[in-house]
């Protein structure tokens, strides 16, 4: 943390405490008011209440009882309390099952609960809280109650880092298994480099390929099983093979492998008895017959040493370790260079708002029904069974729900979303066994990965994907063994899981692996495809869209496949994909159709940087999009950490109607047209620095008349220098009074005439003293906009210039235009139309005429108005001219715009809202849905 973000912290602290001091301080009213402040205004945690950050969870159940505030992840129980009371003092807390009256004091009542929750969610510390103190108790320190670490609310603001364990990562149990699974695949990768060594034909023979990647997930798999005491004991596999040398391990794991798929009943009665200690695993993991190379010392060594006695897998997360594990061992994600995986997080924007957030609602509002139904003066077996109807209900509801990735990779998201069901089974379990043990025992477990149907190209990525939910299903039965403590649940045999296939999903009908009828809902992160697609992708795309698909990314293919495959059927779906899809040219060939098909779209991720763990990170920008044809009450747009409620998102992901900005020739308004500035077509020799034109200046006093500025996006944007010679005019005996820029000129004809014919540098050979011509410009004021901007920026670099300066190609130039032309087009209103309807090139704006300028619906002032907008916009340029030496990108990056220009721009806003007839304050939203509703307008009037 700099010295500057110590500050703002120390001051936002200060602000929190002064809010605590004069507060009333009610348990009821304000407990979840204060902890969430407190982890916004002092923690820096945004939206710490949001269920799909899984922060703090605010009246969490244990057996009839409430939590106040629980963070499971960080492992910490808060009991909150009023102000004045005493921290100390026992308080009446209810019967004893004999009848007693039972007295806790807030630290015994936060104890119960924390014994009382499933192991693995037990704390390590408990708090207590009554406004004005924070008592810490480290769970870890055996006279825990004795030594609590206080902490006054008046000492936070110079003592705020004594609650940082509260957000530490080191503390985080997703950080945890994260870095755990990322560890092991490391190990995974070591153990696959020095048995490759072993295979005589691997660079060359799919057989032994396949062989290796087989091989390498079932002794994943027996790791796991034996760290997390699925196996007879919990080192079976290390023992079996420590005996063995090198050169004896290979038909060891033979012997072994055909002892798993055998039943017990089935086995032969003279197998030792290392042999039948293990367990009957079925779920054709071990069925396929494979080539086992000779191990060297150093692959027993990896395998022994490191993978299994020095590495404990039971805490992996199958999720991250899929992922991880895959692009290990895949030759293709190998050769880019290591570990990629979709993080946690990632998978939650996705499906959260498909269909979590509203399961984890139902169960909430399930939780406060059976806290009704127990406060009634219902008799007690009434009571017992309409909460078992409910829960039992619940249970139903979700092991009914059918998933389908048809893109699904090493399974991430599918085992993500096992996992979050059987959570939500476990939590319904948890309370059903503590209403009435007996009733677990039916059926305990209904959730089950046969709910979860993939597609994947690469065959080894689904072996991957099966072992993962094998993995995931395992480590969720453990945990529902800790609630159902009185049932044995057996983890063996697995079950088959024939429902991940292997194949091309866009040379394929989805139907065959699922019924459009039985699906619920589709996930996924399907392939964005290369800057180059292969030819085969070429062709599937082709074959996906019409004439106009090779507009579109590879990723565009499954949202037409998806919208054919769910036809009438309520399937609802959402992507991870390029934001490219949703911008500039790309929304009309596929955005268009889809809307006509009937498809909405229901909610919508915005662009935000997708990572990978790759150590030379490539970063993607990405979007999420949510879609049905059966459309959903609340339509909801993520902006960043802000969501966002819309009447309808359009495929710019704006909450407007479903227009689309085409690409004309021409503007919809009476304004000047944009040109491209010029392009030189001379290899440099007609362009010079600084030093090149001085140097020429010197020599030859007279090329000064022939020498003006020439302006590039990046001499725009950066406030560099850079000239050109101009040459137009100029007459022959001129050309000769100067050698120096006759030698450039002919230096020019020659690497014209080497170019290809057809080329624009050819054609210009026979007038090699000029740049490429354009009849349409003429020296001039003129309006210049870079083609390519960064988006971090609030407004574009966009400049007005005077005299006779030559514009480069990489901008695009309004000529004649007027100060009221500029303010129009560095206003608000111009900007919030070039962010939704530009194309992208990765991160940054791609601004056309086509799209942008041509489509944009300029405001009828009235004269008061039009001269408004002029003085702002005088005012702006003013405003940069109090900077000088500073660049447009110095000035207007975002976080360090003086505070004049910001001043002035504000002002500016505000004259063109106004001349567009509304007052919307700056909303962005408002600004975006207006400009559509004009466009709208325009377009059918002119018969678009």
């Amino acid at each position: 943390m700099t010295f500057k973000e110590h500050q703002q912290q120390k001051k936002a602290a200060r602000e929190f405490v002064e809010r605590w001091q004069t507060a009333e301080g009610s348990e009821q009213q304000e407990a979840a008011k204060f902890w969430i402040d407190l982890f916004i205004s002092v923690l820096g945690i945004p939206n710490p209440a949001d269920p799909s950050r899984g922060v703090l969870n605010f009246e969490r159940r244990v057996k009839g009882r409430r939590i106040d505030v629980f963070l499971e992840d960080v492992g910490v129980l808060i009991e909150h309390k009023s102000r004045g009371v005493d921290l100390d003092t026992p308080e009446l807390r209810g019967k004893e099952k004999s009848g007693a009256l039972r007295f806790e004091t807030p630290f015994e009542q936060a104890k119960w609960y924390a014994d009382n929750l499933p192991y693995h969610q037990k704390p390590r510390w408990i708090i207590t809280c009554n406004f004005d103190e924070i008592r810490i108790y480290d769970l870890d320190d055996e006279n825990a109650e004795q030594n609590p670490d206080c902490l006054l609310l008046a000492e936070i603001p110079e003592q705020f880092d004594r609650l940082s364990f509260l957000i530490s990562k080191e503390n985080s149990r997703k950080e945890r298994e994260k870095q755990l699974s990322v560890d092991a695949g490391k190990v995974v990768g070591k153990l696959y480099d020095a048995l490759a060594k072993s295979y005589k034909h691997i660079e060359s023979d799919p057989h032994e390929q396949q062989s290796l990647n087989i091989l390498l997930t079932r002794i994943v798999f027996l790791l796991y099983a034996e760290d997390a005491g699925l196996l007879h004991e919990k080192n079976d596999f290390y023992t079996y093979l420590a005996g063995c040398k090198a050169e004896k391990i290979a038909a060891a794991l033979r012997e072994l492998f055909v002892t798993l798929k055998t039943p017990e009943n089935q086995r032969c009665e003279y197998m030792s008895n290392e042999l039948k200690r293990f367990p009957y695993i079925n779920g054709g993991l071990f069925e396929q017959d494979i080539i086992i190379p000779p191990f060297t010392e150093a692959a027993r060594t990896i395998l022994l040493q490191e993978a299994s006695a020095g590495f404990d897998w039971s805490g992996i997360s199958p999720t991250i370790f899929g992922a991880v594990f895959e692009s290990t061992l895949n030759p293709a994600t190998r050769r880019a260079g290591g570990m990629h995986y979709t993080s946690i997080d990632n998978i939650h924007k996705v499906i959260d708002p498909l269909f979590y957030n509203a399961l984890r609602e139902k169960w909430s509002d399930i939780e406060q029904r059976i806290e009704e139904i127990e406060n009634s003066n219902d008799p007690y077996t009434k009571r017992i069974n309409k909460k078992r109807k409910l829960i039992e209900g619940f249970i139903e509801k979700i092991s009914d729900i059918r998933v389908f990735d048809p893109a699904c990779g090493s399974g991430n998201f599918l085992t993500e979303t096992y996992i979050c069901l059987r959570r939500l089974e476990n939590r319904a379990l948890e309370v059903l066994y503590g209403t009435q043990k007996t009733w677990a025992a039916i059926k305990p477990v209904q959730v089950s990965i046969h709910q979860f149907y993939g597609v994947e190209i690469n065959n080894f990525a689904v072996a991957v994907a099966k072992t993962a939910l094998w993995i995931a299903e395992l480590q969720m039965l453990e945990l529902t063994q800790e609630i159902l403590e009185d049932i044995e649940l057996k983890p063996f045999p697995l079950k088959d899981n024939d429902n991940i296939r292997c194949a091309n999903a866009l040379r394929m009908d989805w139907n065959d692996v699922l019924p459009a009828s039985q699906c619920n809902y589709i996930i996924g992160n399907p392939p964005f495809g290369n800057k180059v697609l292969t030819e085969q992708q070429k062709k599937e795309r082709a074959e996906t869209f019409d004439k106009h698909g090779g507009l579109l990314d590879y990723v565009a293919c499954w949202y037409k496949v998806a919208s054919d495959y769910i036809c009438d059927n309520p399937v609802r779906c959402a992507f991870v994909s390029t934001n490219s899809i949703c911008q500039g040219q790309q929304v009309n060939p596929l955005w268009t159709p889809l809307f006509e098909s009937g498809i909405h779209i229901d909610f919508a991720h915005r662009t935000f940087v997708w990572d990978s763990e790759a150590p030379e990170k490539a970063h993607v920008y990405c979007i999420i999009v949510g879609f049905s044809r059966v459309g959903v009450g609340r339509r909801v747009i993520y902006d960043g950490d802000t969501a966002i409620d819309a009447k309808n998102i359009n495929g710019y992901l704006v909450d407007a109607q479903n227009m689309v900005a085409e690409a004309r020739t021409n503007p919809l308004s009476d304004v000047p047209k944009m040109l491209y500035g010029i392009k030189p077509a001379d290899h440099g020799h007609l362009l010079l620095d600084e030093a090149e034109k001085y140097q020429l200046i010197q020599k030859e006093p007279k090329s000064s008349n022939w020498i003006l500025p020439f302006i590039s996006a990046k001499e725009l944007i950066d406030g560099k220098n850079r000239y050109c010679l101009w040459l137009d005019g100029i007459t022959e005996s001129e050309l000769h009074e100067m050698p120096m820029v006759l030698d450039r000129v002919m230096r020019c004809k020659e690497w014209r005439e080497q170019q290809v014919k057809t080329g624009d540098a050819y054609k210009l050979k026979d007038v090699p003293h000029l740049m490429r011509p354009s009849s349409k410009f003429h020296i001039c004021d003129y309006i210049v906009i870079p083609l390519h901007s960064g988006e971090r920026r609030e407004y574009i670099p966009i400049a007005f210039v005077r005299g006779k300066t030559i514009p480069a190609n990489s901008s695009s130039i309004v000529p004649d235009a007027t100060v009221y032309h500029f303010g129009i087009l560095i206003s608000q209103f111009h900007m919030a139309w070039m962010r939704v309807v530009a194309g992208r090139l990765e991160s940054r704006y791609r601004y056309t005429s086509e799209l942008v300028y041509n489509n944009f619906i300029w405001p009828n002032p009235t004269e008061t108005q039009r001269q408004r907008i002029e003085s702002c916009a005088q005012a702006v340029l003013d405003a940069r001219g109090e900077h000088p030496g500073k660049s447009l990108a110095a000035l207007y990056k975002h976080e360090k715009m003086p505070a004049n220009l910001r001043a002035a721009h504000h002002a500016l806003d505000a004259a063109v809202e106004a001349a567009y007839g509304v007052n919307f304050g700056g909303d962005e939203g408002r600004i975006t849905a207006r400009l559509f509703h004009l466009y709208a307008q325009a377009t059918a009037s002119k018969g678009k």
